[in-house]
């Protein structure tokens, strides 16, 4: 098992549309979702809203299979309907290019843990 760590910006004000997505992956596209979630080998979503000054970023966190990253290597180009709408759904919340064209690192690194 990996975690794999996603941090992308929103667009401005898009924060009740991105629920408004999580409502439906979660609601009326739940099996769809994870079937998605399944094909890429991705177990655990958690996600969180952070900001950065005005600008809003979601954090997620997944636990996934270790090939995971190579599984999602072809998400980007995959022709299956999920996956189509999932990225232009993704496309219409996000600011990508706030990254300025750099993409995210492969994994997280792990750093520490503390269990209290």
């Amino acid at each position: 098992m990996q975690t794999i760590v996603d941090i992308n910006p929103l667009k401005l004000g898009k924060i009740e549309a991105y629920k408004t997505f999580v409502a439906e992956v979660t609601g009326p596209r739940q099996k769809e979702y994870t079937n998605l979630l399944n094909r890429y080998g991705i177990k655990t979503v958690h996600a969180y809203f952070h900001k950065i000054g005005e600008v809003d970023f979601v954090v997620v966190v997944h636990t996934a299979e270790d090939d995971a990253r190579k599984r999602l290597e072809h998400f980007a180009t995959s022709l299956h309907p999920m996956d189509k709408w999932f990225r232009e759904e993704l496309s219409k919340l996000h600011d990508f290019s706030l990254l300025n064209g750099r993409t995210q690192a492969a994994e997280a690194i792990f750093a520490y843990n503390v269990n209290i």
